[in-house]
Protein backbone atom coordinates (compact mmCIF):
# COMPACT_ATOMS: atom_id res chain seq x y z
CA UNK A 1 0.00 0.00 0.00
CA UNK A 2 3.11 2.54 0.59
CA UNK A 3 5.89 1.87 -1.45
CA UNK A 4 7.39 3.46 -3.92
CA UNK A 5 6.17 2.05 -7.00
CA UNK A 6 2.49 0.67 -6.39
CA UNK A 7 0.18 -2.01 -8.37
CA UNK A 8 -3.04 0.35 -9.70
CA UNK A 9 -5.06 -2.78 -11.05
CA UNK A 10 -4.50 -6.72 -12.10
CA UNK A 11 -6.50 -8.20 -14.92
CA UNK A 12 -7.26 -11.90 -15.12
CA UNK A 13 -8.88 -14.31 -18.42
CA UNK A 14 -11.31 -16.48 -17.99
CA UNK A 15 -14.68 -17.84 -19.88
CA UNK A 16 -18.20 -16.62 -18.85
CA UNK A 17 -19.09 -19.90 -17.89
CA UNK A 18 -15.89 -20.21 -15.13
CA UNK A 19 -17.50 -16.85 -13.87
CA UNK A 20 -19.76 -17.73 -11.04
CA UNK A 21 -19.99 -16.47 -6.88
CA UNK A 22 -17.26 -18.41 -5.50
CA UNK A 23 -14.68 -17.55 -8.82
CA UNK A 24 -16.17 -13.38 -7.90
CA UNK A 25 -14.64 -13.97 -3.95
CA UNK A 26 -11.49 -15.03 -5.56
CA UNK A 27 -10.99 -12.62 -7.66
CA UNK A 28 -11.43 -9.85 -5.06
CA UNK A 29 -9.34 -12.18 -2.45
CA UNK A 30 -6.49 -11.88 -5.21
CA UNK A 31 -6.47 -8.06 -5.82
CA UNK A 32 -8.03 -8.57 -8.93
CA UNK A 33 -10.12 -5.02 -10.71
CA UNK A 34 -10.76 -5.92 -14.06
CA UNK A 35 -11.90 -9.22 -15.83
CA UNK A 36 -11.02 -9.96 -19.47
CA UNK A 37 -13.58 -12.86 -20.63
CA UNK A 38 -13.57 -14.74 -23.63
CA UNK A 39 -17.55 -14.62 -25.02
CA UNK A 40 -15.74 -14.76 -28.86
CA UNK A 41 -19.49 -14.48 -30.66
CA UNK A 42 -22.56 -12.96 -30.17
CA UNK A 43 -24.64 -15.53 -31.93
CA UNK A 44 -25.88 -18.83 -30.78
CA UNK A 45 -25.51 -20.62 -33.70
CA UNK A 46 -21.77 -19.73 -34.05
CA UNK A 47 -21.28 -20.31 -30.08
CA UNK A 48 -22.81 -24.17 -31.35
CA UNK A 49 -20.44 -24.60 -34.13
CA UNK A 50 -17.47 -23.93 -32.58
CA UNK A 51 -18.37 -25.90 -29.70
CA UNK A 52 -17.87 -22.93 -27.28
CA UNK A 53 -19.60 -24.03 -24.27
CA UNK A 54 -21.12 -21.03 -22.87
CA UNK A 55 -24.82 -19.33 -24.12
CA UNK A 56 -25.26 -15.98 -24.37
CA UNK A 57 -27.05 -15.44 -21.34
CA UNK A 58 -24.38 -17.14 -19.41
CA UNK A 59 -22.48 -14.15 -20.98
CA UNK A 60 -24.88 -11.69 -19.53
CA UNK A 61 -25.16 -13.25 -15.91
CA UNK A 62 -21.17 -13.14 -15.80
CA UNK A 63 -20.91 -9.73 -16.81
CA UNK A 64 -23.88 -8.53 -14.49
CA UNK A 65 -21.99 -10.24 -11.26
CA UNK A 66 -18.59 -9.12 -12.31
CA UNK A 67 -20.33 -5.43 -12.49
CA UNK A 68 -22.30 -5.64 -9.09
CA UNK A 69 -19.02 -6.49 -7.45
CA UNK A 70 -17.22 -3.47 -9.14
CA UNK A 71 -15.16 -5.23 -11.56
CA UNK A 72 -14.37 -3.96 -15.19
CA UNK A 73 -15.13 -5.78 -17.58
CA UNK A 74 -13.68 -6.75 -20.91
CA UNK A 75 -14.84 -8.85 -23.76
CA UNK A 76 -12.96 -10.86 -26.27
CA UNK A 77 -14.75 -10.60 -29.28
CA UNK A 78 -14.15 -12.51 -32.92
CA UNK A 79 -15.24 -11.06 -36.07
CA UNK A 80 -14.77 -13.59 -39.40
CA UNK A 81 -15.61 -16.93 -37.31
CA UNK A 82 -16.77 -20.31 -38.99
CA UNK A 83 -20.86 -19.48 -39.80
CA UNK A 84 -20.24 -15.81 -40.01
CA UNK A 85 -20.18 -13.20 -42.50
CA UNK A 86 -19.65 -9.54 -42.26
CA UNK A 87 -23.49 -8.49 -41.86
CA UNK A 88 -23.30 -10.85 -38.76
CA UNK A 89 -20.28 -9.73 -37.07
CA UNK A 90 -21.83 -6.14 -37.50
CA UNK A 91 -24.73 -7.14 -35.94
CA UNK A 92 -22.77 -9.00 -33.25
CA UNK A 93 -21.07 -6.13 -32.33
CA UNK A 94 -24.47 -3.95 -31.96
CA UNK A 95 -26.04 -6.95 -29.53
CA UNK A 96 -22.57 -6.31 -27.32
CA UNK A 97 -22.86 -2.95 -27.74
CA UNK A 98 -26.50 -2.15 -26.76
CA UNK A 99 -28.43 -5.00 -25.08
CA UNK A 100 -28.73 -4.37 -21.33
CA UNK A 101 -26.74 -8.22 -20.24
CA UNK A 102 -23.65 -7.08 -22.37
CA UNK A 103 -22.16 -3.51 -22.58
CA UNK A 104 -18.57 -4.08 -21.78
CA UNK A 105 -16.24 -1.09 -20.60
CA UNK A 106 -13.53 -2.86 -22.84
CA UNK A 107 -13.32 -4.49 -25.56
CA UNK A 108 -10.56 -6.67 -27.68
CA UNK A 109 -11.13 -7.42 -31.04
CA UNK A 110 -9.56 -10.68 -32.77
CA UNK A 111 -10.32 -11.65 -35.66
CA UNK A 112 -10.26 -15.30 -35.97
CA UNK A 113 -6.64 -16.54 -38.07
CA UNK A 114 -6.36 -20.16 -38.59
CA UNK A 115 -3.29 -21.93 -36.61
CA UNK A 116 -2.02 -25.11 -37.62
CA UNK A 117 -3.57 -27.84 -35.32
CA UNK A 118 -6.82 -26.53 -34.50
CA UNK A 119 -10.25 -27.99 -35.73
CA UNK A 120 -10.94 -25.01 -37.47
CA UNK A 121 -7.38 -25.15 -39.75
CA UNK A 122 -8.69 -28.72 -40.60
CA UNK A 123 -12.39 -26.43 -41.93
CA UNK A 124 -10.18 -24.47 -43.83
CA UNK A 125 -8.14 -27.66 -45.55
CA UNK A 126 -11.28 -29.19 -46.57
CA UNK A 127 -12.60 -25.88 -48.11
CA UNK A 128 -15.32 -25.56 -45.33
CA UNK A 129 -14.23 -21.90 -44.10
CA UNK A 130 -12.57 -18.83 -45.95
CA UNK A 131 -11.71 -15.96 -43.72
CA UNK A 132 -11.74 -12.21 -45.11
CA UNK A 133 -8.85 -10.60 -46.78
CA UNK A 134 -7.41 -8.13 -45.55
CA UNK A 135 -9.40 -5.59 -47.44
CA UNK A 136 -13.31 -6.75 -46.97
CA UNK A 137 -11.70 -7.62 -42.77
CA UNK A 138 -10.54 -3.10 -42.44
CA UNK A 139 -13.82 -2.77 -43.71
CA UNK A 140 -15.63 -5.33 -40.93
CA UNK A 141 -13.27 -3.94 -38.48
CA UNK A 142 -14.03 0.09 -39.04
CA UNK A 143 -17.67 -0.54 -39.66
CA UNK A 144 -17.57 -2.13 -36.24
CA UNK A 145 -15.55 1.18 -34.83
CA UNK A 146 -18.08 3.27 -36.14
CA UNK A 147 -21.03 1.91 -33.85
CA UNK A 148 -17.96 1.76 -30.60
CA UNK A 149 -20.16 3.84 -28.03
CA UNK A 150 -18.02 6.44 -26.12
CA UNK A 151 -18.44 4.13 -22.55
CA UNK A 152 -16.28 1.42 -24.41
CA UNK A 153 -12.62 1.27 -25.10
CA UNK A 154 -11.05 -0.69 -27.90
CA UNK A 155 -7.95 -2.22 -26.38
CA UNK A 156 -7.03 -4.30 -28.96
CA UNK A 157 -7.53 -4.40 -32.62
CA UNK A 158 -6.20 -7.51 -34.34
CA UNK A 159 -4.40 -9.86 -32.04
CA UNK A 160 -0.14 -10.06 -32.32
CA UNK A 161 0.30 -13.15 -33.37
CA UNK A 162 3.54 -14.61 -35.09
CA UNK A 163 3.35 -14.43 -38.91
CA UNK A 164 4.88 -17.83 -38.73
CA UNK A 165 1.95 -19.45 -36.73
CA UNK A 166 -1.02 -18.15 -39.63
CA UNK A 167 -1.76 -20.61 -42.06
CA UNK A 168 -4.67 -18.31 -42.99
CA UNK A 169 -6.81 -15.05 -41.74
CA UNK A 170 -4.52 -11.59 -41.79
CA UNK A 171 -1.39 -11.38 -40.71
CA UNK A 172 -1.03 -7.90 -40.21
CA UNK A 173 -0.27 -7.13 -36.75
CA UNK A 174 -0.42 -3.59 -37.21
CA UNK A 175 -4.21 -3.07 -38.64
CA UNK A 176 -5.18 -0.64 -36.53
CA UNK A 177 -2.47 1.34 -37.91
CA UNK A 178 -4.02 1.32 -41.44
CA UNK A 179 -7.51 1.94 -40.27
CA UNK A 180 -6.67 5.32 -38.50
CA UNK A 181 -4.65 5.94 -41.32
CA UNK A 182 -7.71 5.75 -43.62
CA UNK A 183 -9.99 6.86 -40.70
CA UNK A 184 -8.29 10.12 -41.29
CA UNK A 185 -8.44 9.93 -45.54
CA UNK A 186 -12.29 8.92 -45.47
CA UNK A 187 -13.03 12.30 -42.70
CA UNK A 188 -14.44 10.56 -39.64
CA UNK A 189 -13.75 9.62 -36.21
CA UNK A 190 -14.15 6.77 -33.55
CA UNK A 191 -15.96 7.55 -30.31
CA UNK A 192 -14.12 4.79 -28.41
CA UNK A 193 -12.00 5.79 -25.18
CA UNK A 194 -8.99 4.96 -26.59
CA UNK A 195 -9.29 7.12 -29.73
CA UNK A 196 -9.59 10.14 -27.01
CA UNK A 197 -7.23 10.13 -24.50
CA UNK A 198 -5.09 13.01 -23.96
CA UNK A 199 -1.94 11.10 -24.40
CA UNK A 200 0.83 13.17 -23.60
CA UNK A 201 -1.03 16.60 -24.48
CA UNK A 202 -1.49 19.31 -21.78
CA UNK A 203 -4.20 19.77 -19.83
CA UNK A 204 -6.53 22.72 -20.73
CA UNK A 205 -7.67 24.99 -18.60
CA UNK A 206 -11.36 23.99 -17.57
CA UNK A 207 -12.33 20.96 -19.15
CA UNK A 208 -15.70 19.80 -19.49
CA UNK A 209 -17.84 17.79 -17.22
CA UNK A 210 -19.78 15.13 -18.92
CA UNK A 211 -22.28 12.68 -17.64
CA UNK A 212 -23.72 9.77 -19.79
CA UNK A 213 -26.02 7.28 -17.97
CA UNK A 214 -26.34 3.56 -19.67
CA UNK A 215 -28.93 1.13 -18.89
CA UNK A 216 -27.86 -2.29 -17.97
CA UNK A 217 -28.81 -5.87 -16.62
CA UNK A 218 -29.05 -5.27 -12.44
CA UNK A 219 -28.71 -1.33 -12.67
CA UNK A 220 -27.40 1.61 -13.77
CA UNK A 221 -24.29 2.88 -14.74
CA UNK A 222 -23.34 6.49 -15.02
CA UNK A 223 -20.34 7.60 -16.58
CA UNK A 224 -18.35 10.78 -15.43
CA UNK A 225 -15.61 12.28 -18.21
CA UNK A 226 -13.49 15.63 -17.91
CA UNK A 227 -13.32 16.63 -21.31
CA UNK A 228 -12.34 19.75 -23.64
CA UNK A 229 -13.08 20.58 -26.95
CA UNK A 230 -9.71 21.53 -29.16
CA UNK A 231 -9.92 22.73 -32.98
CA UNK A 232 -6.49 21.98 -33.13
CA UNK A 233 -7.34 18.21 -33.26
CA UNK A 234 -10.47 17.95 -35.18
CA UNK A 235 -8.20 16.44 -38.39
CA UNK A 236 -6.74 13.91 -36.05
CA UNK A 237 -8.36 10.32 -36.68
CA UNK A 238 -9.80 8.78 -33.93
CA UNK A 239 -11.36 12.68 -32.18
CA UNK A 240 -15.00 13.72 -31.87
CA UNK A 241 -15.71 16.64 -32.53
CA UNK A 242 -12.32 17.36 -31.61
CA UNK A 243 -12.85 16.02 -28.32
CA UNK A 244 -9.96 15.29 -25.82
CA UNK A 245 -10.49 12.73 -22.99
CA UNK A 246 -8.67 13.30 -19.60
CA UNK A 247 -9.96 11.67 -16.99
CA UNK A 248 -13.13 9.01 -16.26
CA UNK A 249 -14.91 7.60 -13.31
CA UNK A 250 -17.64 4.64 -13.95
CA UNK A 251 -20.42 4.56 -11.07
CA UNK A 252 -22.54 1.79 -11.00
CA UNK A 253 -25.88 2.60 -9.17
CA UNK A 254 -27.44 -1.26 -8.64
CA UNK A 255 -30.99 -1.98 -8.77
CA UNK A 256 -32.17 -1.56 -4.84
CA UNK A 257 -34.86 -3.39 -5.09
CA UNK A 258 -34.82 -7.05 -5.46
CA UNK A 259 -31.38 -7.65 -5.40
CA UNK A 260 -29.91 -10.66 -5.74
CA UNK A 261 -29.03 -11.98 -2.33
CA UNK A 262 -25.50 -13.26 -3.54
CA UNK A 263 -24.51 -10.16 -3.50
CA UNK A 264 -25.15 -9.43 0.04
CA UNK A 265 -23.66 -12.55 0.79
CA UNK A 266 -20.19 -12.20 -1.00
CA UNK A 267 -19.68 -8.81 0.01
CA UNK A 268 -21.54 -7.66 3.09
CA UNK A 269 -19.60 -3.98 2.85
CA UNK A 270 -21.83 -4.12 -0.78
CA UNK A 271 -25.07 -4.19 0.89
CA UNK A 272 -27.00 -1.00 -0.07
CA UNK A 273 -23.69 1.00 -1.75
CA UNK A 274 -23.30 2.80 -4.88
CA UNK A 275 -19.94 1.45 -6.71
CA UNK A 276 -17.20 3.47 -8.19
CA UNK A 277 -15.54 0.89 -10.65
CA UNK A 278 -13.06 2.67 -12.06
CA UNK A 279 -11.06 5.90 -11.99
CA UNK A 280 -8.51 7.09 -14.54
CA UNK A 281 -6.81 10.25 -15.60
CA UNK A 282 -5.00 9.91 -18.90
CA UNK A 283 -2.01 10.98 -20.13
CA UNK A 284 1.57 10.95 -19.58
CA UNK A 285 3.00 9.46 -16.39
CA UNK A 286 4.24 11.91 -13.88
CA UNK A 287 5.86 11.69 -10.42
CA UNK A 288 2.80 11.41 -7.39
CA UNK A 289 4.31 14.19 -6.05
CA UNK A 290 4.52 16.53 -8.79
CA UNK A 291 2.34 19.31 -8.55
CA UNK A 292 3.70 21.76 -10.84
CA UNK A 293 3.09 19.45 -14.37
CA UNK A 294 1.16 20.71 -17.23
CA UNK A 295 -0.05 17.68 -17.82
CA UNK A 296 -2.89 15.81 -16.80
CA UNK A 297 -1.53 13.48 -13.68
CA UNK A 298 -2.47 14.82 -10.41
CA UNK A 299 -4.21 17.88 -11.30
CA UNK A 300 -7.28 17.17 -9.36
CA UNK A 301 -9.23 15.78 -12.32
CA UNK A 302 -10.02 12.60 -9.63
CA UNK A 303 -11.26 13.93 -6.53
CA UNK A 304 -14.05 16.16 -9.15
CA UNK A 305 -15.33 13.14 -10.34
CA UNK A 306 -15.18 11.24 -6.95
CA UNK A 307 -16.98 14.50 -5.18
CA UNK A 308 -19.63 13.93 -8.26
CA UNK A 309 -19.45 10.50 -8.31
CA UNK A 310 -20.68 10.96 -4.22
CA UNK A 311 -23.38 14.16 -5.17
CA UNK A 312 -25.00 11.27 -7.69
CA UNK A 313 -25.53 8.25 -5.19
CA UNK A 314 -26.46 10.15 -2.86
CA UNK A 315 -29.10 11.87 -4.80
CA UNK A 316 -29.84 8.42 -6.01
CA UNK A 317 -30.71 7.28 -2.47
CA UNK A 318 -28.07 5.26 -1.27
CA UNK A 319 -26.62 6.11 1.90
CA UNK A 320 -22.65 4.97 1.10
CA UNK A 321 -20.52 4.27 -1.77
CA UNK A 322 -17.72 1.46 -2.42
CA UNK A 323 -14.42 1.42 -4.49
CA UNK A 324 -13.17 -1.71 -6.42
CA UNK A 325 -9.67 0.04 -4.82
CA UNK A 326 -6.31 -2.04 -6.24
CA UNK A 327 -4.31 -2.69 -2.93
CA UNK A 328 -1.73 0.45 -4.41
CA UNK A 329 -4.77 3.49 -4.39
CA UNK A 330 -6.01 2.55 -1.31
CA UNK A 331 -3.77 5.44 0.58
CA UNK A 332 -5.29 7.75 -1.94
CA UNK A 333 -9.14 6.87 -1.11
CA UNK A 334 -8.84 7.32 2.45
CA UNK A 335 -7.38 10.97 2.09
CA UNK A 336 -10.88 11.22 0.56
CA UNK A 337 -12.54 9.57 3.51
CA UNK A 338 -12.68 5.97 2.97
CA UNK A 339 -12.43 3.51 4.97
CA UNK A 340 -11.40 -0.22 4.52
CA UNK A 341 -14.50 -2.85 4.86
CA UNK A 342 -13.81 -5.89 3.54
CA UNK A 343 -12.51 -6.07 -0.16
CA UNK A 344 -13.37 -2.31 -0.55
CA UNK A 345 -13.16 1.21 0.35
CA UNK A 346 -16.36 2.22 1.97
CA UNK A 347 -17.38 6.27 2.52
CA UNK A 348 -20.86 6.42 4.45
CA UNK A 349 -22.85 9.79 2.40
CA UNK A 350 -24.49 11.92 5.15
Amino acid sequence: ETDTRRIVGISVETRPDWIDEKEVKLFRELGVTKVQVGVQAFDEPILKRIKRGHTLDRVGEATRLLKDSGIKVCYHFMPNLPGSNPDLDLHMAHLMYEDIRFKPDFVKIYPAQVIAGTEMYREWERGEFEPYDDDLLKDVLKNIKKITPPFVRIDRLVRDISKKWVSAGTSATNMRQYIQQEMKQEGWSCKCIRCREAKSRDLVANPELRTLEIETLGGKEVLLTMESRDSTVLSEPGRVEGSILYSLLRLRLPTQAGLPTSRSTLFPELAGAAIIRELHTYGKTVVHDEKQSTKTQHRGLGKLLMAKAEELASSNGYHKIAVISSIGTRDYYRKLGYLREGFYMVKKLD
